[in-house]
């Protein structure tokens, strides 16, 4: 039986890649800072140097420093950098007032990549008091709140909280002055809105992505394409995966604009996904290759979620062993990380790669634990979005807009899914047990029918394919002829050298008569040193020019363990006739021709009846 690797791992299905939401709006109310974060939004390098530039002056106010740490958070995160400042930075603005919004920017920077899931109710308890205490529709208290929904729906702290955060801004930025505010409030907005919507989340970050290509801002539009692409491939459909392949080479080609190749390896972190899924295997592990040296060290989940689709790339493409690499890393640089859906596919993936390996124990072992990942994150993901749609629908102003979808639909997509990702792994769980039962069938039929020591037939399977000749021949009166070969001198081999070189001298002559007899001949071992060979279609003639071809070949070997010792052989032959009724009556022949080839003087061959020497 043959399993269809890659047609397993590309109907998977259900592969998420996590969207990144960006803002970087700050509300300080200075025009140079306010400048400076719309700039990186057009092009985060090129802001990151003119604020580190601003940074090295000596005259800043404590206030003008912190908002300028803030943007230099902000461009340092769509930059996929280490925020090594900042802590330095928020020690340094202690001195502000504990409601100050550069210091509070500050404290939601130092969320992003420091757990925010373990501690969400906490961080919540303590920011959105003070964020309610300020004007609602001043861009300070919007980007405020479009920092903080961007960061927790980043890193998938979605819940109430988020989309109500974002949705607040939305609403209130509603005047042109703010359209900036509003456009990254949709944004965010957006994002969190594909969980559960992908008309209506695509709607959204289409509001944003018009005014971010007005403002020539290449790094947001890169980001709104890459939350395009992200929401088609979720439906997994053929056209759908089309539309995610261009929204996403898009994206790629706006990162490139902005001078961002951390956008850059988003993007392509995307198609690497994307071109898997549609079995486009060898474009897909190209750009596997080309996003995750830019990923790596980000300890973001799409670091982790493009090592899972490369390795699921490397099976499709039957790189078992490079696959169980990645994999493996994974397990060592990942310990106890919360991975959610990732970690079901991470299993999934892993199972089929022992089973690609061979190791058909683990493969089952994995396989399980991904089904249970897949049944958690199911549940998981219900609460979730039942408390997403709870609070979209208490935002008035986007009721309208929103096409009304019950509980019990949603719960039936839920279960749709599972049922049909479920049916994916006991189908390969099945699969996989088949394999393993005729792989044992084989290994003990092998086992029954070859001898251990030289990997010949042994005497019984010997003796029962010489039958299947014998008859053969007999029955269409064709030329057969039986040799019974015994190595000459083979005990004083073992008694002066040692068994090991006598078993040395067995597999050496079964390897070399392997080589030189032909694909049809019936050969095995005989028992001890002796062994059976069957000669079909050949006279008397051709029958001696196969055993001389033997014995040259025999003579040329050595040993290592026995040096010394000539590996000679006595042959003796018995022909069919005519009146010839049994094997056994050509066994018992060709026994004696080499009792008479032994007393002869050995390493000859001497055919039954007329004893003639022949060489």
């Amino acid at each position: 039986m043959r399993l269809d690797w890659q047609g397993i791992v590309l109907c998977s299905g259900l592969l998420f890649l996590n969207a990144s939401a960006s803002a970087s709006c700050l509300g300080s109310g200075d025009p140079e800072i306010e400048a400076l974060a719309k700039d990186i939004g057009r092009q985060p390098y090129q802001a990151l140097a003119a604020i580190e530039q601003v940074l090295g002056q000596t005259d800043l106010t404590i206030e003008r420093r912190t908002w300028l740490e803030a943007a230099r958070a902000q461009a340092k995160r769509m930059l996929g950098q280490e925020k090594t400042e900042l802590p330095l930075a928020l020690e340094a603005a202690q001195v502000l007032p504990a409601d100050h919004p550069a210091l509070l920017h500050l404290q939601i920077a130092n969320l992003y990549g420091g757990g925010l899931r373990a501690s969400v109710d906490e961080t919540l308890d303590r920011l959105l008091p003070q964020l309610a205490l300020l004007p609602v529709n001043q861009p300070t208290s919007l980007c405020l709140k479009i920092r903080l929904a961007s960061v927790m729906a980043d890193i998938e702290a979605l819940n109430g909280e988020t989309f109500e955060l974002a949705s607040n801004a939305y609403r209130n930025a509603d005047n042109e002055s703010l359209a900036w505010m509003r456009a990254e409030a949709a944004s965010v907005l957006g994002q969190i809105a594909l969980r559960t919507d992908g008309d209506y989340g695509r709607a959204l970050s289409e509001e944003a992505l018009r005014y971010f290509e007005a403002q020539q801002m290449h790094d947001m539009v890169a980001n709104e394409l890459y939350m395009s692409a992200f929401s088609w491939w979720r439906q997994r459909d053929s056209q759908s995966l089309k539309n995610a392949e261009q929204l996403f080479r898009r994206s790629a080609e706006a990162a490139q604009r902005a001078d961002n190749p951390f956008g850059e390896a988003y993007a392509e972190a995307g198609l690497c996904g994307v071109l898997e899924q549609q079995g486009r295997v060898a474009e897909a592990l190209q750009s596997c290759r080309a996003s995750l040296p830019k990923l790596k060290g980000i300890w973001h989940i799409t670091e982790y979620s493009t090592n899972v689709n490369y390795a699921a790339a490397l099976l499709a493409n039957k790189e078992p062993g490079q696959a169980m690499v990645i994999l493996e890393s994974l397990a060592k640089d990942w310990p106890g990380w919360d991975v959610g859906y990732h970690g079901y596919r991470y299993y999934f993936i892993r199972g089929q790669t022992y089973a690609a390996l061979g190791h058909y124990e683990a493969a089952v072992s994995d396989l399980n634990v991904a089904l249970s990942e897949l049944l958690e994150f199911g549940d998981n993901s219900w609460a979730r979005n039942n408390r997403l749609i709870q609070a979209r629908f208490r935002v008035e102003q986007l009721v309208q807009s929103l096409e009304r979808k019950t509980l019990e639909a949603v719960e039936k997509d839920r279960r749709h899914r599972l049922l049909m990702v479920s049916g994916v792994i006991v189908t390969l769980l099945l699969s996989i047990i088949v394999m393993m039962l005729l792989r044992h069938r084989r290994f003990y039929r092998q086992m029954a029918f070859t001898d251990p020591l030289t990997g010949l037939a042994n005497r019984r399977y010997t003796e029962a394919r010489a039958q299947e000749a014998f008859a053969h021949a007999k029955a269409r009166q064709q030329p057969l002829f039986v040799a019974l070969l015994d190595l000459d001198r083979f005990k004083t081999c073992n008694d002066h050298y040692g068994h090991d070189a006598g078993d040395e001298a067995l597999k050496c002559f079964a390897k070399m008569a392997d080589k030189v007899l032909r694909p049809g001949d019936v050969f095995g071992r005989w028992g001890g040193e002796e062994f059976l060979l069957v000669l079909q279609g050949v006279d008397r003639d051709e029958t001696n020019s196969i055993l001389e071809r033997l014995r040259s070949a025999a003579a040329a070997e050595r040993l290592k363990l026995a040096p010394d010792y000539p590996l000679h052989f006595s042959a003796g032959v018995a022909g069919l006739q005519h009146d010839t009724e049994q094997l056994a009556e050509l066994l018992t022949l060709a026994d004696q021709a080499l009792y008479q080839a032994k007393e002869a003087g050995r390493n000859r061959s001497y055919f039954a009846k007329d004893y003639a020497v022949l060489n």
